[in-house]
Order: C-alpha cells, then structure tokens, then sequence
C-alpha cells in the first residue's frame, strides 16, 4: 500500500465485520472494532452455503480462501469447499445442505454404510436423542443414504439441574475435566459405531485440539449438531475470533452501540459511542458499517449538525466501490462503506457467504485500496 497508514473503525461483529477487520488490518490498517455481540452467528452457527450465488464473482474464491485461513489461525477451523454441497444433519432429524462448516459439525456428515449413535443428556431443554435418531433415519432413507441412526439418552450425575439448555451444559464443559469425565462415560457406549453424534455443547472456547482431544478420549468420530439458538457453535467462533482480534491488534470496544455518525463536507469524520455518561468520540479515515439485522441500534446520521434517523428497517445498497448509499442512490459520504446483511438482496440462504464477500471487499477499500484488487 503506497499511502500512510489508514485508520478503521468497524461498526458490527458478525462475519461481515469481523472479516473486514482481519482483511484491513492484513493490509496496514489500524482498526478500532465496535459491537454488540455475534449477531446472526449466535443463530446459524457459521454454516456456509453459496446456493444462489453468483460463481462467477470475481472475489468469491479469495475472499472464502481468505476466511478459512483466518478462520484455521484463529483456531476454529472450517471443512469443505466452495463449490462442493455436501449434507450436515441437525437437531431437528433433518439435513442441511452446505458448501463449508465448523468441523466440528461437518464430522456429522452421513457417509454410508456407518452406524451413528445420537446422544442426548437427559434433562437437555429442546433435544430428545431417541426423537432426532428416528427422524434422521427417516430423512436419509428418502435420499437413499444407508446411515443407521440409533438415540441413546444419558443421565449425567454432576447435572441434575431440571431444564438446563445446551449453553448450560457447554459453560459446564469449558472445564477440561470436566469434558474428560464426559468421555469417558461415553466410550463404553460406543463398540459397535463408527459416529457420535451429541448436541453442539462442548464448550463455548473449545477449539480444534480441545476438540481432537474429546474425539480420542471417547475413541470414534465426534460430530456436533446445531441446536435451536443460541447456537453454541456461533458463540464458540464468535469467542474464538474476539480472541484472535486482539492478537492481531484490532482495538475491540464491546456492548455499547453506536448512537451517530458525524458527516462533513461529504466525507465521514468520527462515530459517537454511546457510553455511560460521556459519550466517546471515535475519529478514523474510514468507516464500515456491518450491524446486521440482529443487533441493528438506532443510528443517527449527523449532516453538519443535522440529525437524521438511518432506517434499518430498510435494505441498503453499495456500489462497485462498497460505498453506502441513501435512498437516492449517491454515497451516504466517499468514505462509508457497507457490509453484510443490510444490504439489499441479502439471502439467508447463503447470508453467511454473503457476509464473507462484502466483508472481504469493504475491508480491502477501507483500508486504502483505489479498487476491490481480486
């Protein structure tokens, strides 16, 4: 990068900005990261599909080449690729089909021929093993996979709290004993199968090794499968990734929204912090605003002081440059750009995808580049 080095602030935690985040801070810039939390991640869990999509995008390879290396760095590794579809089941006995996934949950995958043993912890609000097993046994038969599927509960003495959810379990099973002892309640079970399959509960900062380490005290195959939200996988990335954020020296100010952006002569100057008391002014070069629609706050747009109320309820739209634009389509100011899912056209289907893109190509423009370079 030819220029001085540029100063970011990124407004949104989920995928799209914790992406641009990592991508500007690659390429020289210093970010400041301001959120409320994970986001949609604490509700899909980060499963990537691209159905939909344009293949033909010039920066879709490198912006998901980019994202799973990120991703392998800090710890929580992803599995497959970008133009394969392959099945992951889920709590509810049904498949999802998706191009890339925590590993932990592509260990799920059905592969034929396998005996799969489901395991539910008796006491677990919202999943009943026996109920999973007979539904995927069902759900695969209609797709021709011979996968038998067989639930099993269990009793766990040291939970004997009625009603507990899987991030109650998973706060639990942060402990290292503690998912020890786990295991090995569980191998004698597992003789005659090839794949356990349990809830996504083993802990909300377990990682690639803690999780290797599970796969050989239990002595087969472990899959994970996403639960009704909060996804415990989506808080365990999210978790994984503040982490790796701050390794990689992005400033991260959490749980206190932005309440306006200051604009002068076209141009961004400072976001305003809406802290306790004093509010914290925020000056950079340049600005992403990725919220989505799960944390969206109420922000004010400060024209040389002039409020105005950014609706969220509204989709946005970028241009080629990922310039934000108003609702007459020119650039809210040259140096804001957007990410994620307040743009327009934004599928869940493939949002998580989405969010990667425009993340990637916000956070290469922000910090300093003329063009998206892909």
């Amino acid at each position: 990068m030819d220029n001085l080095q540029e100063s970011v602030l990124v407004i949104g935690g989920g995928l799209a900005g914790i992406t641009a985040t990592v991508v500007a801070i690659k390429r020289g810039a210093k970010v400041t990261l301001v959120t409320n939390g994970p986001g949609t991640l604490a509700m899909s869990g980060g499963s990537i599909s691209i159905q939909g999509m344009d293949l033909k995008h010039p920066c879709l390879e490198k912006a998901m080449g980019f994202f799973t290396a990120m991703m392998a760095a800090a710890g929580c590794e992803y599995k497959g690729e970008l133009r394969q579809r392959q099945l992951v089941p889920n709590a509810m006995g049904s498949f999802q089909e998706v191009s890339m996934a925590p590993a932990s949950i592509w260990s799920g995958r059905p592969v034929n021929g396998s005996k799969v043993m489901v395991l539910g912890i008796r006491g677990l609000s919202g999943f009943n093993a026996n109920l999973t097993a007979e539904l995927l046994s069902l759900s695969a038969g209609k797709l021709n996979l011979q996968v038998e599927y067989t639930g099993k509960m269990i009793d766990v003495p040291w939970l004997q709290t009625p009603g507990f959810n899987a991030l109650d379990i998973a706060n639990h099973l942060e402990d290292q004993q503690n998912r020890d002892k786990l295991a090995e309640m569980i191998k004698p079970l597992l003789e005659d199968y090839n794949l356990l399959l349990m809830p996504a509960i083993l802990g909300l900062q377990t990682g690639s090794t803690e999780f290797a380490r599970f796969e050989e005290k239990v002595g087969c195959s472990v899959g994970e499968l996403y639960t009704v939200p909060p996804s415990v996988v989506g808080v365990r990335i999210f978790q994984c990734l503040l982490k790796y954020l701050q390794k990689a020296g992005a400033e991260i100010n959490f749980g206190y929204p932005i309440q306006s952006l200051q604009l002068q002569a076209g141009r961004c100057t400072a976001a305003i912090l809406d802290t306790p008391g004093r509010k914290r002014v925020i000056k950079a070069d340049n600005f992403i605003l990725a919220t989505g629609r799960i944390n969206k706050f109420d922000l004010v747009l400060n024209y040389e002081g002039k409020d105005t109320e950014w609706d969220q309820e509204e989709e946005a739209a970028v241009n080629e440059q990922m310039q934000l634009l108003n609702r007459d389509k020119l650039p809210v100011a040259v140096n804001v750009y957007g990410a994620g899912s307040i743009l327009e056209g934004f599928n869940y289907r493939n949002g998580n995808a989405q969010a990667i893109l425009t993340g990637y190509q916000a956070g290469i423009i922000a910090a300093g580049g003329e063009k998206i370079e892909c």
